[in-house]
């Protein structure tokens, strides 16, 4: 046996082992993967498919909606009434110049257009709300409604929807295509 001597102590070693053969676990970050952009994020879904993302996806027959219904429990009525206010956003993760948004609602039995819709851009550190907004409503279920606004640079931009019927079941509002 090897040793080496270190005061009074000695230290003794040992021939090294073989290769170990059994593969080492898989590990994964305990964080989530960065978001594609641009990412779409709302302040409510009504339901799971529904989700911010469907207004960007291409898809007509998709989109993002506040309509909820919650059927009776035997503890708790049924309810499927309008939120009043719900924001959409859309982050395209750098920096670029704002001055319009097309954004298509679906008209239904369930849906209507919002009585308002306000836009804000992220400036880096607030919601800063735009100058200048004209709104030109569509006419038809899908069709899109133009909002015009002084020009303004940010990251993120947020549109505020105010029911046009809250509490009722007609007033949610859905968002089929949003385009910046």
């Amino acid at each position: 046996m090897d040793g080496l001597r270190t005061g009074t102590a000695r230290l003794v070693t040992s021939p090294a082992r073989s290769a170990a053969t059994t593969e080492p676990a898989g590990f994964r970050p305990d964080h989530p993967t960065p978001p594609g952009y641009p990412y779409a994020d709302a302040g409510y879904s009504g339901r799971p498919d529904t989700l911010p993302a469907a207004m960007l996806d291409g898809d007509p027959a998709t989109g993002w909606s506040n309509a909820f219904v919650k059927q009776a429990t035997a503890l708790l009525p049924a309810f499927s009434g309008a939120r009043p206010k719900d924001w959409v956003s859309v982050d395209f993760g750098r920096t670029r110049t704002f001055d319009r948004v097309t954004v298509s609602f679906t008209v239904d039995a369930g849906h209507t257009l919002p009585a308002r819709a306000e836009v804000a851009v992220w400036d880096g550190h607030a919601w800063v709300p735009v100058t200048g907004a004209e709104v030109e409503w569509a006419t038809a279920s899908d069709s899109p409604t133009a909002i015009t606004f002084d020009a303004v640079r940010g990251s993120r931009l947020r549109l505020t929807l105010t029911s046009a019927y809250p509490g009722q079941t007609k007033g949610a509002v859905r968002i089929s295509r949003l385009d910046v």
